[in-house]
């Protein structure tokens, strides 16, 4: 499944401005807060956008540590490219701790309507999804052509609970 939908190429840059578009309509009606975003690749949706329009939130973006871990660091730390080609933030500042993050704007190669989410294969957000608070919100960010019948899940896979495309942002529908 990862390299059929990897074969599918870049996003259409239309299709993603809507999903941005829904995103800021969804985030607005909630509290300022923090929300963990990301620097994306030419296969994701570029949230950058966000940061500019709704200037009232702290912004933090991921960063895979040497050692496997993903950290979190606010979004105007300088950048530098890592070896897996993805742009994120370089080791500076301080870490941003899970627990202060309010919603975690998740990146994923496909999503179903179930929330099961299909990473890119290192289970990097599988482990911080776990991690975080209960009442925090997980946001599949995807178009609607990535959102497929069903992702095959493992035991430790974490599912978002909503879905952000260009045709909104919309609670899954959680799966028995």
């Amino acid at each position: 499944m990862r390299g059929r939908i990897r074969s599918a190429g870049p996003l259409d840059p239309g299709a993603g401005l809507l999903v941005v578009s829904g995103l800021f309509v969804w985030l607005s009606r909630k509290l300022p807060g923090t929300v963990s975003a990301f620097l994306a690749m030419p296969d994701e949706v570029d949230l950058s956008s966000l940061f500019e329009r709704l200037p009232g939130w702290r912004w933090v973006l991921p960063r895979v540590e040497p050692d496997g871990s993903l950290t979190f660091r606010d979004r105007e730390v300088g950048r530098e490219v890592h070896r897996f080609g993805m742009e994120q933030p370089s080791d500076q500042g301080p870490v941003v701790p899970v627990h202060e993050i309010d919603v975690f704007l998740t990146p994923g190669l496909a999503f179903d309507e179930g929330g099961g989410r299909l990473g890119r294969g290192g289970g990097f957000y599988d482990r911080i999804l776990a991690e975080r608070r209960s009442l925090t919100d997980a946001v599949g960010v995807t178009v609607e052509s990535r959102v497929v019948p069903t992702v095959p899940m493992l035991a430790y896979d974490q599912r978002v609970e909503w879905l952000a495309t260009e045709s909104g942002v919309r609670r899954c529908s959680p799966t028995s």
